[in-house]
């Protein structure tokens, strides 16, 4: 590379080389029985660089990932990094024809994936992808992830990588239609993950969970920040709450990033008060609302920090933070504050900017917000109107200037001339504490338009009727917020991040309402 080119450039890769120069024999990834170093991890990182390089891939050429969180996982994104290549996470969760699609819309050159997710469509795969890498027992002597670190070329590679070079194609869920690739340059997760440092207090000494998959933006985004640090990432491979627990004993993490549903889970656990989780000191939650009550129970309980934060895979996370010291102050689905890199307004359909209290949708700008979709310029102009980065939220801020989430504009439920934010009728239905998981979408309905319709999972063990859960609404809702109906479930149709899949719900239960007009 050019002097000039590596005296002043943002990327991604060399994040770890930094930290590992600093702190060659820190523990930066704990998998099981098995610990990497930062030394360790830097030079398995630059071996896969060079192995890919070897190939004969070039700038601009894509490398897409099929896999769980593993340290194989987390070498190969910091290696194709290093290598100046574009990384394209594809969730394991999505049909085969999604994820064809994918590789071919990317032109991927390098597929890695799980044997598990893979298994018995290797050949299709390969058909597609040129050369195939595979983790896992079952994967086939030459087609090893083991066999990328074989060489001693643990130099760093010599790449000219350009700040606004695009570093990620991570694709949108595709709930709507047909899924769009969101171009992401090193700048964006280079700084994104430098003001999350800041914003969610982590320090050097910190051990972290990896918990939440990598290939979702928010996990990622952590991820790069304490390894910024220096700090120690434990990979928790999926979440059972007595394993978790021990773990967190064990390893004596200080920090963690799961889903509510997580927390509700470990903090109700009849096992709790037989494990030591005194050394968690911050806990960050994302993806949907926390109920007062387990909030309360883990303030009081784990004597630690909460905190709210947000984002999107086209803004790069957290563009805001819903803040420990307002967590019990503020009720209600608060947003919070934004970053300290991204600016936030709310915005009328004409593009007038709304004063505090006044309702429209959530626009962001900073340096983290994407490029663009793939290959799609008339959605990429449509999300940035204005001059600002369009959301899709609706929300306000409120007297003291923090943002309070309404409902997503596809989400917000219209029955009987009024509407309705699902999310406030998600809040009280998982407030009540035979509720371990709760959702509200609006049903086709002949007189309403939208019947307003909950669909609930109970905490194990309990019982509840839906006249139960219906008289609870009628004392925390107005009488138009009010369920039409209570559907009692065993799961909801959840992503792999954790994410409730409302579309499903609102397929299977379209005529819910055929020949009722409650």
């Amino acid at each position: 590379m050019s002097e000039i080119t590596a005296l002043n450039r943002v990327a991604i890769g060399d994040i770890i080389r930094r930290t590992a120069a600093k702190n060659p024999d820190k523990t930066a990834v704990v998998s099981g029985e098995k610990r990497l170093t930062y030394k360790d991890f830097n030079d398995d990182c630059n071996r896969f660089a060079h192995y890919l390089l070897d190939l004969g891939l070039q700038k601009g050429d894509s490398v897409a990932t099929i896999c769980g969180n593993s340290w194989q996982f987390l070498v190969s994104i910091f290696g194709i990094a290093k290598a100046g290549l574009i990384w394209v996470p594809i969730n394991p969760g999505v049909s085969f024809n999604e994820k064809v699609y994918i590789l071919s819309e990317v032109q991927a050159k390098v597929l890695l994936a799980d044997e598990v997710f893979i298994k018995g469509k290797k050949e299709e795969f390969s058909a597609i992808c040129p050369e195939l890498i595979v983790i896992g027992e079952g994967a086939l002597e030459a087609e090893k992830f083991e066999n990328t670190l074989q060489s001693n070329h643990t130099a760093e590679p010599e790449v000219n990588i350009g700040d606004r070079d695009i570093a990620q194609i991570m694709f949108t869920s595709g709930t709507t239609g047909t899924p769009k690739g969101v171009l992401i340059n090193h700048q964006a997760v280079f700084i994104a993950s430098l003001a999350n440092i800041i914003e969610a207090g982590m320090v050097k000494e910190d051990i972290a969970t990896l918990i939440m998959p990598v290939f979702h933006c928010a996990q990622h985004a952590l991820v790069a920040s304490f390894f910024h640090l220096g700090s120690t990432l434990v990979i928790i491979p999926g979440y059972d709450p007595e394993a978790f627990m021990k773990t967190v004993e064990k390893e004596k993490i200080t920090w963690m990033f799961g889903l509510p549903i997580m927390y509700r889970a470990f903090l109700y656990h009849p096992s709790f008060k037989k494990y030591n989780l005194s050394s968690l000191r911050y806990c960050l939650y994302a993806m949907a609302p926390m109920d007062r009550n387990t909030l309360e129970k883990g303030i009081k309980e784990l004597g630690c920090d909460f905190a709210l934060g947000s984002g999107q895979t086209e803004m790069y996370p957290a563009t805001c933070v819903f803040k420990p010291e307002d967590q019990l102050r503020k009720s209600g689905p608060y947003w919070g504050v934004a970053s300290l890199i991204t600016d936030i307004a709310i915005m009328d359909e004409k593009g007038s900017l709304l004063g505090k209290k006044e309702v429209g949708e959530i626009v962001h700008r900073g340096p983290n917000v994407m490029d663009g979709y793939l290959n799609n310029p008339e959605e990429t102009n449509r999300a940035r109107q204005f001059g600002w980065h369009h959301t899709g939220d609706l929300g306000y801020l409120d007297e003291d200037g923090l943002l309070m989430f309404v409902d997503r504009k596809k989400d917000m439920i219209k029955t009987g001339g009024e509407n309705v934010a699902s999310i406030q009728v998600e809040q009280v239905l998982i407030s009540y504490p035979k509720v371990l998981n709760a959702v509200a979408v609006g049903l086709p309905h002949e007189r309403w338009v939208e019947a307003v319709t909950a669909f609930v999972v109970l905490k194990p063990g309990e019982t509840a009727t839906k006249e139960d859960i219906l008289a609870y609404c009628k004392e925390h809702l107005g009488s138009f917020q009010v369920p039409k109906e209570v559907v009692i479930v065993p799961e909801l149709p959840l992503t792999t991040t954790g994410k409730i899949q409302k579309h499903i719900l609102r397929d299977k239960y379209q005529s819910l309402y055929s020949n009722n007009l409650v």
